[in-house]
């Protein structure tokens, strides 16, 4: 088969089905985990860039320094994110950089050849493990990844081979490019596209190919495969260049390098004598003997123009042989330093020759003396060839041979002629004129009194003509305030205006107000709703639990007539804040002095008698009942018998309150423990006696804990503790306080006798002992009953017993200090914002404070948390409101807790309206899992919130990997905003969580119910958190934490190892643990004597592991010796496996009693699959169990004749209720009346039996989800809950969600599968989280969020974690994973600088608004992990306003212009919402709108095609592109276009010159401040090994004066890059100029509106523009790639950006028409508030009434054309609003 066939046969079959994903590699995926680079994929990088004057077919040049540098360049972008990651060759990969160029011919290979290999060689002197391989299925490459276990590979994914006009040698690397992918996939590394690699500020996004190693299963696949790759090595090898076979044979020494030796030896040996030919290799050798005395800036030279015999001569001939036998002299004797080679100096002085009157003066005079000498030194070296007349540096010699290339013409390429650099248009601004001062720059021009906007940037224009028909496009200049929500018309702050026509959030028409019954109708609506959604507020608030599993209590606070603006001028505030209460460090509260008790009035006196006598009356009542209970007990006939009555006792809460009564059932259940182990039959059993052990010691601690124990109960627990071998135990000792009535009382019962009178005598019963030592007893037995307190004290401001460190952030808290509390899940970090919240609703009626979730299903759990815990009266507002994107409920600004998500915050921060009224009512921000920062989605908004924050924030987290790094820039910017700062971390979980992974059945056994034994070869396999030290892990994470029993095994583990070495022996014995735990005999350990104990484990094998061999010796035999079992688990779990065992897994933890559980799987698709697999297998089982038991058949056919005669009666059907039962029913009823045979029986089914959620509750709410819910409910959701199966991700309904969420709280539901949603502190505990199946979004992050959930403190002593179809190794990695840094962006965008001014301006440049902007601009780091400083960040944003300016944004004086909306309510979409402005201001949307009345088909069409490229844009891999891409996507007779069309010519053209506009406007930024600050510092420092480069040559010498004078001059590029004659304003794009800025210049290209994506020519997916045709969700999984449950969000993405515009357009409507009556109505045909899960119905019926009156595309905004808006604009309004209604009619009806 030949190349082409067989790489179509591939990609069709394979290669073009991977569907890869876009993704943030350090946040989302490899965080700090270990990965590969591929060597040739970072040559094939640099050798490809365009800018790069080497291996190019038309240019000669070869500039090694550009190649060296951009290597290091982009090497150090990962050093500098310090990743960890190694490089890595195989040979025979080689051919994928050889063959990877813009052609295949001699000259082009051979120069990539030489340059690979010095490359390499660089890359391996370089501080980064390199290692070389022959190829990637040998056994020393699978050695290396068994012992490494790299997550993936940064390859390239082999698009930019194999295009239509490929030759052979390209195919065949092509070939080899794929095969390579698939056999890192198949090895279980995931491989990602260096090519398509982005670096946006401290964040790597690129393209993530998921690993199989199920394709190792595949045979056929496989051996097509290696024949792909059999085939491809064919090709490439018979292109193989010739091998040298005689090394050199000159001595060695240190004049030359022995690489030049051998270079010389093999060019002279394999190619005959030419002189011409020869003359050319010593002007070559020349150059390399000049380049160190040439300067950096003399190396920065235009292409030279030379014969055009010579150069076809150099490209055919003569350069190849040498690059071939410079490689050939590397790879013989290797380097010592790094190779120096440059095209264009070898070219400037080979022109030197070739010139007609040739070089009259000698070497030195040309050249200099240092060069010359070395020269003559050379020479000497090599006099072989020197006498045998073949190589001759004299300068005359050199013309001679060269005299038939004389050339008159020699000379450089005319210069380019420099452009000018634009003069920043004239602004003033008081606020930020003071702030740029320091960055004043001459080349901005100073504003007159006269001067105008319109005036200033007519006269500085971008030299474009602006025609007299665009003059009128969009070009007015009206001031904007910004006081209306974004996707509507309405008010922001409606409670501010004075006069109110109609209801908020009403819809009229233009002129005619709503009639009384309108209002009214209205009203009721409005309140109707409100009820509802209040009554599942408080019905999810009943579910809720505080920490110990209680239902939380609500506090009532009364109103307390204060406002904030009088408390903040309260004295007291005053005097509090001067002079605040010393922090109390170790301990909370200190020990007040004595004082006198204070004296009892008569009344007080009285009050506490009644008190007294309740007290003690209450104990007698107690007292009398438990003697009832005793005797009723001692009557029972068996042990078993009495011990269940106790815990029948014990589970009542409110009898357990009484601190007597508790102690006395616990006493006789010591009594019944000790019973039941002297009658036991197995008591001599080591498990038996240590379980019997740990109970007696769990009731004794509880008993002490209670404090209320009597003389005789400590005597006899004291007596016993003594007789099991815990002698002289603290915490049983006679206490010496003053007796009391209770501690003299004598048991109330007759303990059970267990050891004689006389000590003397052996024991009574000698096997009622501990098992072990009681040391070693409890590390093993005892662990989970430990104290787990950290110098916990009681603390009268909260109702439990805080921890020292929760002591710090009370204490920071009442001081209105900022904190950022980083602490695992189960800690106790919850607290902490409703103690914030509490001191807000008690000092004052109207202070603030905001709660900031980064979830919808956290932020409605919160609200319901609020309501449940928190009560209060105010006049007007409301104790809480919720805010989203797109609903809210209450009013936001009228409440005094807001739970909200990040982007709605950052908004009202910004918000004009708001900043003079509102945010100085703020007194916290709580920004929940403010680890969100770190995302590449989103995490901008986080970042600006805490710039923008006027009040102390309150960060929490439990997954910052870098705390102390991330609390240095928080702490900065709060101590710029005035407020104190403090990092209070904890990093140790209450609870611990037990890891598992579970066995897989090949040929699973039929389900046959829960009361059946679950099969055995379904089972859970204890993962020790140490064995992941057998995958060669040598750094274990701190989070890793062991048990008291894990620390105990990985003891006898090390002792193992240390057996056959002294040394090892010697220091283990210091942690034999009768040996470290000597102190605390006499006392039960802690918790904290574990951690220590655990700390010196890890710090002993830390040490040991640093040793040679350490992994092999050590390390592989520790984890060998705690992977018991490990073997069981499938090695390669498949997708129908992991279904068939879900039910055996599940069935398994029910027996165990770990369910609840939460199941993680990360695909939402794959979720649903799961729960109806599940309910298919439940009801299966279920019916095949009825049709077989004859019971079951009986017990129907009765019900079935009993309901014929109850029909053949007359009566009524009998109603089917809940319970269903053999008994008969007590009165009247009979079992027949309740029984329902459809009804799931409890042996198929996972709905908890005990709970009160009746069935009659289920079926309203079921019916209430239909009724209700936007997003249809599918019939096995709705049989799923009734088995107690639900699903939670993103793409369910919110009603359904918080259904689900409820139900899990109550116990209903108890299997729930779930993506991340649940992993973000939504309160659903539970006993075991299960992750199922491998994905690339199990993360560190991700594995610590989602684990967490179990195991919650005061509710779980520990959770379980089970690994579920996930190989072992692959557990060990995440195990082991650590969790990323954080790293921040560049916030400051040209977007948020319009935002600035706008917030000054609307708010009348209020306090809160100038101090927000002054201390963000002052900031000594504005982002965190950012490499700008301050001054850079001025200059960047003073050539980003006079961006705004020339595109008539802001005016002169920085006021918002009408355009504002457009740009700023689109500000997620930058820059492509600055593209939008350019094509409405050039006309280009109104020529497609034109057409909007003659054909509104098309129109509408081209209208979605543009904005998708604007606001839906989903790139397709590169694999994508070009010839034969849509035929590999499009299934057959599919309706979608699948790519999406490219830019109209009018449109690319506008966006073309806006581009070119934004990139001079930057090419000034960056010359401005390069020119300012860094002209004084050089640029000749490598990045990565720091290798300087001269900056001075020798003045004198010719050559060199000819260097001077033709060498480019730049100020910005880098010196490296200037190498191959790129100029400051030679670069065409702005990606372009921000990656070959000169060090010290740090040019953010996602900081810079540059426009350069929507020019590349890249492949978009046409997803939106299909959809705005077809209207078919499914096919755009189908067909278009769209995952499932991703569709909804990217229509509603769209739909919402579709509001914006609209909305932004009717504001400028407004502006120009000047109309009053338009104001504070809806076009959106959505009411503000209306809950999503709420129906909509009467509403659209209503909206399309009322268009129904209007001309198509008019709304009752504008139904008619306002005076003084043009046709055109009247026109693009129209067709937007009728394109957003028609999308809006195809989306609705999908709800997702």
């Amino acid at each position: 088969m030949e190349a082409r066939e067989l790489l179509d046969l591939l990609d069709s079959t394979w290669y073009s089905l991977r569907r890869p994903r876009w993704m943030d590699l350090l946040g989302d995926y490899v965080g700090e985990e270990f990965f590969l680079i591929d060597g040739d994929a970072i040559c094939q990088q640099v050798l490809n860039d365009p800018l790069l004057a080497l291996g190019k077919s038309q240019d000669c040049s070869f500039q090694l320094l550009h190649a060296v540098w951009s290597v290091e360049k982009l090497v150090s972008e990962f050093v500098r994110r310090r990743c960890n990651f190694e490089i890595v060759f195989f040979e025979r990969n080689e051919y994928l950089t050889l063959y990877g160029g813009d052609e295949t011919s001699t000259f082009v290979v051979s120069s990539r050849r030489l340059a690979r290999t010095i490359l390499k060689t660089h890359l391996e002197r370089l501080d980064i493990p390199v290692s070389t391989f022959k190829t990637p299925v040998g056994g020393e490459w699978l050695d290396f990844v068994d012992s490494k276990q790299p997550i993936c590979v940064l390859c390239n994914d082999g698009s930019q081979f194999a295009t239509t006009n490929s030759d052979d040698l390209a195919l065949g690397a092509a070939l080899l490019q794929r095969t390579f992918i698939f056999i890192m996939l198949s090895q279980g590394i995931s491989v990602i596209s260096l090519e398509a690699t982005e670096f946006r500020g401290p964040k790597i996004v690129s393209w993530v190919y998921e690993k199989s190693r199920l394709l190792t299963r595949r045979k056929i696949l496989m051996e097509f495969m290696f024949d792909c790759r059999r085939q491809a090595l064919r090709i490439l090898l018979s292109s193989q260049p010739r091998q040298s076979t005689s090394p050199s044979t000159i001595p060695t020494d240190q004049v030359v390098e022995p690489w030049v030796r051998a270079a010389t030896d093999e060019y002279f040996q394999f190619n005959p004598i030419d002189a011409s030919n020869d003359a050319i290799f010593a002007v070559f050798l020349l150059h390399i003997i000049v380049l160190p005395y040439v300067s950096m800036g003399d190396r920065s030279q235009k292409p030279v123009i030379l014969h055009p015999d010579l150069e076809s001569t150099l490209r055919t001939h003569v350069m190849p042989q040498i690059f071939d036998a410079l490689n050939e002299g590397l790879m013989t004797d290797g380097i010592k330093r790094r190779p120096d080679l440059d095209g264009r100096i070898f070219l400037n002085l080979l022109a030197v020759f070739t010139q007609n009157s040739g070089p009259s003066e000698d070497l030195t005079c040309l050249l200099g003396h240092g060069a010359a000498s070395a020269a003559g030194l050379v020479a000497s070296s090599l006099h072989r060839h020197v006498e045998a007349g073949r190589l001759s540096f004299s300068p005359s010699a050199l013309s001679i041979a060269l005299c038939k290339w004389h050339y008159n013409e020699v000379a450089s390429l005319p210069p380019a002629q420099e452009k000018t650099i634009m003069s920043l248009l004239p602004f003033q601004n008081d606020v930020f004129d003071e702030c740029l001062k320091p960055i004043h720059s001459a080349s901005e021009v100073v504003p007159s009194a006269t001067t105008s906007s319109d005036s200033s940037i007519a006269s500085a224009g971008n030299g474009n003509e602006v025609s007299s028909e665009a003059a009128g496009w969009f070009t007015n200049s009206t001031t904007f305030t910004d006081d209306q929500h974004w996707h509507n018309n309405r008010k922001i702050v409606e409670a501010f205006k004075e006069k109110r026509l109609v209801l908020y959030g009403e819809k009229r028409d233009y002129d005619r107000p709503l009639t009384k019954w309108q209002l009214a109708r209205r009203r009721k609506k409005e309140e109707t709703r409100r009820q509802k959604l209040m009554r599942d507020v408080y019905r999810n608030a009943a579910t809720l639990t505080g920490a110990k599993g209680a239902p939380l209590q609500r506090l009532v606070i009364p109103a307390t007539k204060i406002s904030i603006k009088n408390l903040l001028a309260n004295k007291l505030l005053v005097q509090r804040r001067s002079n605040p209460p010393p922090l109390q460090e170790h301990s909370r509260p200190k020990k007040e002095p004595k004082s006198k008790e204070p004296k009892l009035n008569s009344t007080e006196r009285l009050r506490q008698q009644i008190k007294e006598e309740k007290a003690t009356k209450l104990l007698s009542a107690s007292e009398a009942w438990w003697k009832q209970q005793l005797a009723r007990m001692e009557n029972l006939p068996t042990l078993e018998r009495k011990v269940e009555h106790l815990n029948g006792i014990q589970r009542n809460a409110k009898r357990m309150e009484d601190p007597w009564l508790r102690t006395e059932t616990l006493l006789y259940q010591v009594h019944l423990n000790v019973s039941q182990w002297i009658y036991d039959g197995g008591s001599e059993d080591p498990q038996v006696q240590a379980q019997y052990c740990v109970n007696i010691l769990r009731a004794a601690s509880e008993i002490h804990n209670i404090g209320v124990a009597s003389d005789a109960a400590k005597k006899f627990l004291r007596s016993l503790l003594e007789a099991i071998g815990f002698s002289d135990l603290d915490i049983l000792k006679s206490s010496s306080v003053k007796s009391t009535e209770t501690t003299k009382k004598l048991l109330t019962f007759q303990p059970v006798r267990f050891a004689h009178r006389d000590r003397t005598k052996p024991p009574l019963y000698p096997f009622l002992r501990l098992p072990s030592h009681p040391i070693n007893f409890q590390l093993q037995h005892y662990g989970l009953y430990m104290d787990r307190s950290m110098d916990g004290q009681v603390d009268p401001r909260v109702s439990f017993v805080p921890d020292a460190w929760q002591r710090k952030v009370l204490d920071r808290l009442d001081r209105r200090e900022s904190v950022l509390v980083v602490a695992p899940t189960s800690a106790g970090k919850t607290f902490i914002s409703y103690y914030a919240m509490e001191q807000v609703l008690r000092e004052s009626d109207d202070g603030v404070l905001v709660y900031v979730a980064p979830t919808k299903p956290l932020v409605n759990q919160v609200v319901s948390e609020i309501s449940a815990r928190f009560g209060k009266t105010l006049g007007t507002g409301t104790v809480w409101a919720a805010h989203y994107r797109d609903w809210r409920v209450h009013e936001p600004h009228k409440c005094q807790i807001l739970v909200t998500v990040p982007e709605m915050l950052a908004i009202m921060l910004l918000s004009p309206v708001l900043a003079a009224q509102w945010l100085p009512r703020l007194r916290w921000i709580v920004l929940d899992e403010i680890h969100s920062i770190g995302q590449q989605e989103g995490g901008a908004v986080w970042e600006q919130l805490i710039l923008f924050a006027p009040c102390p924030i309150i960060g929490l987290s439990a997954t910052i990997g870098n705390p102390e790094e991330f609390s240095q820039w928080l702490e900065s910017v709060q101590e710029q905003h005035g407020f104190k700062y403090a990092l209070i971390q904890h990093k140790h979980r209450y609870s611990h969580l037990r890891k598992f992974a579970y066995t897989m059945s090949r040929e699973p056994p039929e389900f046959k119910g829960f009361t059946s034994t679950p099969p055995s070869s379904v089972k859970p396999i204890y993962i020790h958190p140490m064995s992941a030290l057998i995958s060669g892990t040598r750094v274990i994470p701190e989070d890793l934490a062991l048990e008291s029993g894990d620390c105990l095994t990985l003891f006898h583990a090390m002792s193992k190892v240390a057996e056959q070495r002294a040394e090892k022996r010697d220091q283990l014995a210091k942690l034999d643990s009768s040996s470290f735990f000597a102190p605390s005999y006499g006392r039960l350990l802690t918790q904290k004597d574990v951690l220590d104990y655990e700390a010196e484990l890890k710090a002993l094998l830390a040490d040991w592991s640093k040793e040679v061999e350490a992994h092999k010796n050590i390390l592989r035999p520790i984890g060998e010796a705690l992977s018991e079992g490990h073997n069981l688990c499938e090695p390669y779990p498949t997708v129908k496996g992991i279904y068939d065992n879900l039910i055996h897994l599940l069935h398994d933890l029910q027996q165990r009693g770990n369910l609840p559980a939460i199941l993680f799987n990360f695909d939402r698709a794959d979720c649903e699959k799961m729960a109806r697999h599940l309910v298919k297998t439940l009801q299966t089982a279920e019916i095949r169990w009825k049709e077989s038991n004859p019971q079951w058949q009986n017990k129907l056919k009765k019900w079935e004749a009993w309901t014929f005669k109850q029909r053949q009666s007359g009566a009524e059907r009998p109603k089917k209720s809940e319970p269903q039962g053999d008994e008969a029913p007590v009165g009247s009823k009979s079992w027949e009346e309740s029984f329902d045979p459809e009804e799931p029986l409890p042996e198929f089914s996972f709905a908890g039996p005990w709970t009160s959620y009746s069935k009659a509750e289920m079926e309203r709410d079921i019916h209430e989800l239909k009724d209700k819910s936007r997003k249809p409910v599918k019939d096995w959701q709705i049989e799923a809950l009734k088995l107690g199966i639900a699903v939670h991700h993103a793409g369910m309904g919110h009603a359904y969600r918080s259904l689900v969420e409820s139900l899990f709280r109550i116990g209903f539901v108890r299997v729930v599968i779930a993506t991340g949603t649940l992993a973000l502190g939504i309160n659903m505990p539970v006993k075991t989280s299960i992750f199922i199946g491998d994905s690339v979004f199990l993360t560190a992050l991700t594995y610590r969020q989602c684990a967490g959930r179990a195991g919650r403190r005061g509710m779980d002593l520990v959770g379980n974690v089970v690994f579920y179809g996930i190989p072992v190794e692959r557990i060990h990695q995440i195990m082991t994973s650590k969790v990323p840094p954080l790293t921040g962006n560049m916030p400051l965008t040209t977007t948020l600088s319009l935002r600035l001014f706008s917030l000054l301006h609307g708010s009348q440049q209020a306090a809160s608004a100038v101090n927000a902007i002054n201390s963000i601009l002052r900031l000594p780091q504005l982002s965190l992990g950012s490499e700008i400083g301050r001054d850079e960040l001025l200059h960047h944003l003073r050539f980003s306003i006079d961006y705004l300016r020339r595109t008539n944004l802001i005016s002169v004086n920085g006021e918002p212009l009408i355009m504002f909306p457009l740009i700023a309510h689109l500000y997620h979409t930058e820059p492509y919402n600055l593209a939008l402005v350019a094509l409405l201001q050039n006309g280009v949307i109104h020529r497609i709108c034109d057409s909007i009345d003659l054909n509104p088909i098309d129109t509408k069409r081209n209208l979605v095609g543009l904005f998708a490229h604007l606001f839906a844009r989903r790139p397709f891999p590169r694999l994508f592109s070009g010839e034969g891409a849509l035929e590999r996507l499009r299934p057959p007779k599919s309706p979608s276009q699948i790519i999406l069309p490219p830019l109209s010519p009018d449109a690319y053209r506008v966006i073309s010159e806006h581009n070119d506009l934004i990139l001079e406007i930057f090419r000034g930024y960056a010359r401005t401040f390069a020119t300012q600050h860094l002209s004084n510092s050089s640029d000749n420092l490598l990045p990565l090994s720091e290798e300087t480069l001269p900056t001075s040559s020798d003045q004198d010498a010719t050559f060199m004066s000819l260097l001077r004078r033709r060498a480019n001059n730049v100020v910005t590029t880098s010196s490296f890059v200037a190498n191959s004659g790129v100029t400051d304003t030679s670069l065409g794009t702005v990606v372009d100029l921000s990656r070959t800025t000169r060090v010290g210049l740090h040019l953010d290209k996602n900081a810079m509106p540059g426009l350069d994506t929507l020019l590349d020519g890249r492949v978009l997916n046409a997803y939106i523009l299909d959809y705005f045709t077809h209207g078919q969700w499914d096919t755009l999984t189908t067909a278009n790639g769209i995952r499932e449950n991703d569709v909804w969000y990217l229509l509603e993405e769209f739909s919402l950006a579709l509001a914006t515009l609209q909305t932004g357009l009717e504001h400028y409507l407004k502006a120009v028409a000047a109309d009053p009556n338009l104001d504070s109505e809806s076009s959106d045909e959505e009411e503000d508030g209306a809950e999503e899960g709420e129906s909509g119905s009467e509403t659209e019926a209503e909206a399309e009434a009322e268009a129904q009156q209007f001309e198509p595309g008019a709304t009752s905004i504008f139904p008619m054309k306002p005076q003084n808006i043009s046709d055109g604009d009247w026109k693009v309004y129209r067709a937007v609003v009728l394109t957003k209604q028609e999308f809006d009619e195809k989306f609705r009806p999908m709800w997702a």
